[in-house]
């Protein structure tokens, strides 16, 4: 196994767990049927990025993205799928499912009535995806504001901040062993923010053991 294959593998492994994360989050909407703890707009905007990931890797003929991206989109519209059922704000879900078909349909009609040319279409892709998934992975930052606020880190999950930051790195690595800035840029912001959690999980609960003191 080269380096390559070995970072495949790491990519493909830590991928798949994050995505299979949102499973505990459905099983407890269903249990409660309430979609309070569910991240609607986290998993509809990775539904999205899924979708024109896919197609991009479909361009490049890259199994690795064609592969994870399918899965992505499935689960991710499941996950979808799951908050529409239980959720009672109709208009909101309504109004953000017609904001997505007309993202998508409007990013369609760019590539192939705009752009045209092939090459152009797999690079413009390449970066609507790359600008998507920077920022999927720069909305944690909101998470980490709201725990500098409370200082407090109750509620960050350890295991989910080890995986993203394997998975982030992984990403990052597998880019730039293509030599491709559309796969490894947007992991910069998902590095970012993972160590960013890490100094939270690190700082806060040793401030809070020294107020006590």
């Amino acid at each position: 196994m080269d380096l390559l294959q070995f970072v495949e593998w790491v990519t493909q492994i830590s991928t798949l767990a994050l995505l299979a994360s949102g499973i505990p989050i459905c099983f407890d909407v269903y249990r409660t049927r309430s979609v309070a703890n569910m991240p609607f707009l986290f998993f509809l905007v990775g539904d999205i990025n899924s979708i024109c990931c896919l197609a991009y890797g479909l361009l490049l003929d890259n199994h690795i993205l064609i592969f994870l991206n399918a899965v992505g989109t499935a689960l991710n519209t499941v996950y979808v799928i799951m908050y529409i059922m239980f959720c009672k704000k109709v208009m909101k879900v309504a109004v953000s499912m017609t904001c997505s078909a007309v993202y998508l349909a409007g990013v369609y009609v760019y590539l192939y009535y705009i752009v045209e040319e092939p090459d152009a279409i797999s690079d413009q892709l390449g970066l609507i995806s790359s600008v998507l998934t920077f920022m999927l992975f720069s909305l944690p930052v909101l998470e980490i504001i709201d725990h500098i606020k409370r200082q407090s880190s109750e509620g960050m999950s350890l295991s989910l901040l080890f995986g993203s930051l394997v998975c982030s790195a992984a990403w990052y690595a597998y880019g730039m062993m293509l030599k491709n800035p559309y796969i490894s840029f947007p992991n910069i912001p998902g590095l970012a923010t993972s160590i960013g959690k890490l100094g939270v999980l690190w700082w806060y609960p040793r401030q809070r053991v020294s107020k006590k003191d």
